[in-house]
C-alpha cells in the first residue's frame, strides 16, 4: 500500500530506539534549558479539549514547535512563526507536496529543523524551548513512544489530518488557540469567494461528470474518496465523485488496492485524475493494459494529472489548490467541448 509521504520503513523502529536513547538526554537538556512544564513558570494555564482529549496549556503561547507538515502552513497564514518545524521546510520542497512559500519563509525567519517526523530530534526540540508541539496524529500517532517524551518539554496539541475536513478544522481551530480569528477570517473571505467563482463556471461539469482520482502503483491501484485528505477542494467545489463499492475504502477514508485485473470498477468514471507524481514507466504499463484502454474515461481522452498540492494544509494552502483546480477544470472543460 502506498501513501502520499514516503515514510521509510524503519520509522517505528528508529523512533522506538531513539526515545529510549535519547530520554535521559532530554531531561538533561531540559535541566539547562530551563524549559519548563505546562504550568511551572506561568501566569496561568487552560485547558484546550482537543478531538483527542483535554490539554493543559499556558495562558500565553508564544514559541510554537510543529512536528507535522501542514500546520506550519496555518501558523504562517496567522502572522505566527514557528520555532521549530520538521526538516522538510528547510529543503527544496518543489515536488515535496508543500508550496514554495511557506518553506521559503521557513528558511527566511528563525525557525529551526527539529527533524524529520519519521525521525524527530528531541534536543532540537528541547533548545527550541516551546510553550507548545503541535501534531497531527498521523504523523506522531497517539501510541508513538516519542509522545511521552516530548510531553516532558511541552504540552502537544493533537489535531486529525485523516479526512476532508481536517485543514479546515485544524486551522479554525489554531486561530482559535492563538486568538488570531480576526486574522484568519480574510483568507476565510477569500476562499470561499474563489471557491464560489470557479463553481460557478463549471456547474455541468461538476455536476454532471463523474471523477475520480486515481493511484496506480507497481502492482496495484486505488481511488481516494471525496472524504480523503486528497481531494478536499475539489469536493468542496461541488465537484460528482465515482460511486465506490463498499470494499474499496477503509474505514479511516484510505484506498483499498486491487489488482489490474479488477480496472474495470472505474468503468463509471466519466473523468479520471491521476494522482500526481506518477511515473512514465508506470504510465506506459497502464498504457498496455487493455482493460485500462477500454474505460470510458480514456477512450473519451478524459484523463488528466491531479493537482500536486492536493493534502491541503491551510486557507492560503487551499487557496493555490483552487487556482490549480481552476486551471485543471478548464482543461477538462476544453477536452469535453473539443468532442462536442
Amino acid at each position: 500500500m502506498s501513501s502520499l509521504a514516503p515514510v521509510p520503513a524503519t520509522r517505528s523502529v528508529r523512533r522506538t530506539l531513539g526515545a529510549l536513547a535519547a530520554s535521559a538526554a532530554v531531561l538533561a537538556l531540559a535541566a539547562c534549558s530551563g524549559a519548563a512544564s505546562p504550568a511551572e513558570g506561568k501566569e496561568g494555564t487552560r485547558v484546550y479539549e482537543s478531538e483527542f482529549g483535554p490539554v493543559e496549556l499556558p495562558e500565553t503561547v508564544e514559541r510554537i514547535v510543529s512536528v507535522d507538515f501542514y500546520t506550519p502552513a496555518v501558523l504562517l497564514d496567522l502572522g505566527v512563526t514557528p520555532v521549530g518545524v520538521v526538516n522538510s521546510y528547510f529543503t527544496d520542497t518543489e515536488g515535496a507536496g508543500i508550496p514554495l512559500e511557506y518553506s521559503e519563509a521557513i528558511r527566511d525567519s528563525d525557525a529551526e529543523s527539529i527533524g524529520e517526523y519519521y525521525e524527530l530530534n528531541l534536543e532540537a526540540i528541547v533548545k527550541a524551548d516551546p510553550d507548545v508541539v503541535l501534531a497531527t496524529q498521523d504523523f506522531l500517532p497517539l501510541d508513538d513512544p516519542l509522545r511521552a517524551e516530548i510531553e516532558k518539554i511541552a504540552p502537544i496539541i493533537t489535531f486529525n489530518a485523516r479526512d476532508g475536513e481536517a485543514w479546515r478544522t485544524r486551522a479554525t481551530e489554531l486561530a482559535t488557540i492563538l486568538d488570531k480569528t480576526a486574522e484568519m477570517q480574510p483568507l476565510v473571505d477569500d476562499y470561499e469567494a474563489k471557491r464560489d467563482a470557479i463553481a460557478a463556471k463549471y456547474p455541468v461539469l461538476l455536476g454532471d461528470y463523474a471523477v475520480t482520482v486515481f493511484g496506480p502503483e507497481p502492482d496495484e491501484w486505488g481511488t481516494y474518496a471525496d472524504t480523503h485528505f486528497l481531494t478536499p477542494i475539489l469536493r468542496d467545489l461541488g465537484a460528482t465523485f465515482r460511486e465506490q463499492q463498499d470494499d474499496e475504502i477503509t474505514e479511516d477514508g484510505f484506498p483499498q488496492w486491487f489488482s489490474y485485473e479488477e480496472l474495470g470498477r472505474i468503468a463509471n468514471a466519466d473523468v479520471i485524475f491521476m494522482r500526481n507524481g506518477v511515473s512514465a514507466e508506470q504510465r506506459a504499463t497502464l498504457d498496455a493494459n487493455t482493460i485500462w484502454q477500454n474505460l470510458p474515461a480514456v477512450q473519451s481522452g478524459l484523463v488528466f494529472e491531479y493537482i500536486e498540492l492536493g493534502p491541503t494544509g491551510s486557507f492560503g494552502w487551499a487557496l493555490q489548490n483552487l487556482d490549480d483546480l481552476d486551471a485543471l477544470l478548464g482543461q477538462v472543460q476544453a477536452a469535453i467541448d473539443a468532442q462536442a
